[in-house]
């Protein structure tokens, strides 16, 4: 209809309504009525399209440039596909008569080959030799094993055919054959029997074709590849040789994914029960669920990533590295991966505790977390060794933990003599120590019946007696068994050593074991990152060291819980007489939820303390390289046998290699931690922290304009309220004799200016006047 209007109103315009124009008047009076019908007709078509399209809108026309890219989508090529293109090669491939070219690299198809003569003898899971390693890192070798079950109708036409050209063989041998002939006809019978008889035994049998597609950047690098590879299937194998066919390097190419039948060469077949002995099985690393790279795998086929859950343990782990890392200033790679094993605890919102005996820097392991670290200065002696810590339910076994912790700091200052001895001088020092805490009403006389008379836990520091006051104790008990009637001798000399270690403690020690606890120490233990270092104390001496780590150890660990972690950066350093004090602490600890990490710097130590680490039973071990006399100490212990491969790699030297033992798995890798401390990524570092203030300033102005106001908050700083600038202003103020004569000068300035400004001006002045009197 639309056609029609248009050619009508082209051959014929329509008047208006109601009007004739002189051409349409001029051709008759029957013409005009049909005109005037045609119109309406057309008008009322004219309606009925408008309201069809109202209703839908035709899809818009394609121009010609869209319908010639929809056709090109249709043909399938290269072009229309994206991802194809970052496949295809940017030139045509050129092949000569044993490689290929192809962009700036070369390439090679290889085929296996078989002296079918040759008694193999391969080992169990021989296929994975197949596969060559140690080539250079700029080679890509990829193995393709195609594998086609053949029917039973294929399988039974030639067999008939095998046996009778085996019988015809076997006779013409006899007759003319030479001894290698002969040889060859006897071992193809034997294989045929064998090959008879494993499928009468309900094997299937199957065809296969190997090739191996090698890529290098140079020929030179091929043809060196190739020669290796060569080298390494005589070691392996000796019956099998890999070679390219030649002027066939297209076709092979080419048909890489063609059927069985259609491949050059015979290729091979095997029964299912001895394909089953070329199983490729390639160990696969470690690929944790919430894993993080910290190195990648070596000596086996696949170096694959090594992807590692730092934070999956529940109980104990233990590290151990003779190694040290030149990267970080000589630091233990043992403490690196303590540093690790750290944030990643803290990453969970879990607590972690160092206890440091072995001098490790933490602010070279890893960032500072400065606002979740606290340190302990145990070197000024922040704790006083007589305060009990704990909760009051638990005040009994917390005093007679206290009583054993004496006896070990006293153990550690003295020569360790005969067991009797050594009992005489407990059971005294543990008799005055009660009669102390009773005396300071501390403890009571048949503590379980007066509970409500013990002040063992919460009693304010200054309120604890110190070690001046448990030596004048001493010294009363040593001069009333010199004055006794009833002198024993065994009781003399231990009161006499008990005397000389404790004045021994408090005259050149004093500044460690005679002070009260510090107000500091109170909110140490609610870090979420406490180091305790005692690598100074170590210079003092051993045994000062390992007293002031009893001292500590319950404090430290007290308010771990589930999923905290306390690791101790040295842990061969630990006297073997503390240890059964230390080991009670954890028992505790792991009873709550908690975990320890015990890191040596020697393996051949930490094998030794096997009793008190107790690597066997551990969630996962982390071992540096070993010598052979360390690896067969580690066999007998673990009560295993390790492969020789494994053994090997683990021999190995001066490669930065890890040996993690984690269950049933055993993965040595290229160590290749991320620690927070890359110098490369220092500028992203900086900007996280920039927007972290942003952050925190934002949400601070937020509060400020959205909240009620508080008085005496800080709305127009920084950050922080008056107070805290208040105290941070003081830090920094002038002794009290300069501070008053200060105030004097600026109380004489503003007067001299309230004396000389206008009337106008008095409010002004006396402002400032306060403001330099708040400032001073």
């Amino acid at each position: 209809m639309t056609k029609i209007r248009d050619r009508r109103g082209r051959s014929k315009p329509v008047p208006e309504h109601g009007a004739l124009d002189g051409s349409a008047s001029s051709t008759g009076d029957s013409e005009s009525p049909i005109a005037q019908a045609e119109a309406v007709l057309l008008k009322s078509a004219d309606s009925t399209a408008n309201g069809a399209a109202d209703d839908e809108q035709p899809e818009p026309k394609q121009n010609w440039w869209r319908r010639r890219q929809e056709l090109k989508k249709l043909e399938g090529k290269f072009e229309s596909y994206p991802y194809l293109l970052a496949l295809k090669p940017k030139e045509k491939y050129v092949f000569r008569s044993d490689y290929f070219e192809v962009d700036s690299s070369v390439g090679c198809v290889l085929s296996f080959f078989h002296d079918s003569a040759a008694q193999d003898g391969f080992a169990a899971f021989w296929g994975i030799g197949r596969i060559p390693d140690g080539l250079d890192d700029r080679v890509t070798a990829v193995v393709l094993e195609q594998i086609v079950r053949r029917d039973q109708k294929w399988i039974d036409q030639y067999s008939k055919q095998s046996e009778k050209l085996d019988k015809l063989e076997t006779s013409e041998q006899a007759e003319s054959g030479t001894t290698s002939s002969r040889r060859k006809a006897r071992k193809v019978a034997g294989d045929m029997e064998t090959v008879i008889g494993e499928l009468q035994d309900g094997a299937a049998y199957l065809s296969v074709q190997n090739r191996l597609l090698l890529k290098a950047p140079d020929l030179a690098t091929l043809e060196e590849t190739i020669e290796r590879i060569s080298r390494l299937y005589i070691d392996r194998f000796g019956t099998i040789k890999a070679a390219p066919y030649a002027g066939e390097q297209r076709q092979e190419l080419s048909g890489l994914f063609k059927k069985n039948d259609k491949k050059r060469g015979p290729g091979f077949h095997f029964t299912s029960t001895e394909l089953a002995g070329s199983y490729s099985l390639v160990t696969n690393g470690l690929n944790d669920h919430a894993g993080e790279y910290v190195g990648f795998m070596i000596g086996d086929v696949n170096n694959s990533a090594v992807l590692m859950d730092t934070n999956g343990y529940s109980h104990h782990v233990v590290v151990a590295d003779n190694a040290v890392s030149d990267y970080l200033g000589r630091e233990r790679v043992a403490n690196m991966w303590c540093s690790k094993l750290s944030q990643s605890c803290l990453l969970a919102n879990g607590s972690v505790v160092h206890l440091v005996l072995d001098g490790a820097n933490l602010d070279r392991l890893g960032p500072r977390f400065d606002g979740l670290t606290a340190r302990v200065d145990l070197n000024s002696g922040d704790v006083n060794m007589f305060e009990m810590f704990g909760d009051e339910d638990d005040e009994l076994s917390i005093f007679s933990s206290q009583m054993k912790k004496l006896t070990l700091m006293f153990e550690q200052l003295y020569e360790a003599r005969d067991a009797g001895m050594n009992s005489i001088i407990r059971d005294n020092l543990e008799t005055i120590a009660e009669q102390f805490y009773v005396d300071q009403r501390m403890w009571v006389r048949n503590a379980k019946e007066n509970r409500s008379r013990l002040r063992v836990v919460g009693i304010p520091h200054d309120q604890v007696p110190r070690l001046q006051m448990f030596m004048s104790y001493l010294d009363t008990a040593l001069k009333e068994r010199e004055n006794s009637s009833k002198n024993n001798q065994s009781t003399l000399d231990a009161l006499t050593v008990l005397t000389g270690v404790a004045r021994n403690l408090l005259n050149t020690n004093g500044d460690l074991f005679n002070n009260f606890t510090a107000e500091a120490v109170d909110g140490v233990r609610d870090a979420r990152r406490v180091v305790y270092d005692f690598s100074r104390l170590m210079r003092r001496g051993k045994g000062v060291a390992m007293a002031q780590l009893v001292n500590i150890v319950g404090f430290a660990i007290g308010k771990l819980q589930h999923g905290d972690t306390v690791i101790i950066h040295g842990a061969e350093h630990i006297d073997g007489r503390v240890k059964e004090y230390i080991h009670g602490q954890f028992e505790h600890l792991f009873h709550r939820g908690g975990r320890v990490v015990f890191s040596y710097n020697d393996t051949d130590k930490m094998l030794a303390g096997a009793a008190f680490n107790k690597f066997d039973a551990a969630d996962f071990t982390i071992f540096g390289t070993m010598r052979d006399k360390t690896v067969e100490d580690y066999q007998k212990l673990l009560h295993q046998e390790i492969p020789k491969d494994l053994t090997k790699l683990i021999t190995r030297k001066g490669e930065n290699l890890s040996y993690l033992r984690r269950g049933h798995s055993n993965v040595v890798f290229h160590l290749d931690l991320a620690l927070g401390i890359n110098p490369n990524r220092e500028k992203q570092r900086r900007e996280l922290q920039r927007k972290a203030r942003q952050l925190g300033e934002s949400k601070r102005l937020a509060a400020v304009m959205t909240g009620k106001p508080v008085p005496g908050a800080n709305t127009t700083g920084g950050g922080g309220s008056n107070e805290d600038r208040k105290a941070h202003a003081n830090k920094g103020a002038l002794p009290a004799r300069m501070r008053k004569a200060d105030v004097k000068k600026t109380l004489a300035r503003a007067g001299t200016h309230n004396a000389v400004g206008t009337a106008s001006q008095p409010k002004r002045k006396t402002m400032k006047l306060r403001d330099n009197r708040s400032a001073l």
